[in-house]
């Protein structure tokens, strides 16, 4: 939990082009403070440990219903299929690698003559 929290705010430097990827890390967080509210809550009062099963498979179908949302991390670039950096992969949400990222046009808001 602590890790998932840690990369969020690392994925901070990336602001705007990393809102995605911070809302999946967020997300991926909630399931496991759930998983962990479950398991306290099952020891506090007496539950067998047994039905934790029945919380790993409720969060894990979770994340599989809601796999695009929470996992859009890819190690390859979605054009050109190249292997992208850890900062690409934790952090923009283009999923491409530097030579197919779009340029950056440097006259943005000026008008053409």
């Amino acid at each position: 939990m602590v890790a998932l929290w840690a990369l969020h705010l690392y994925q901070r430097k990336f602001k705007d082009a990393g809102m995605r990827k911070r809302a999946a890390t967020l997300a991926l967080t909630l399931v496991v403070i759930g998983a962990w509210a479950s398991a306290w809550l099952f020891n506090r009062f007496g539950v067998p440990d047994v039905w934790l099963l029945a919380v790993a498979g409720a969060a894990a179908a979770v994340i599989a219903w809601q796999h695009r949302r929470m996992l859009p991390f890819r190690p390859r670039c979605a054009r050109c299929g190249r292997a992208v950096s850890v900062d690409r992969i934790l952090g923009l949400d283009s999923n491409t690698c530097e030579a197919c990222e779009p340029p950056a046009s440097s006259n943005q808001g000026e008008t053409t003559r």
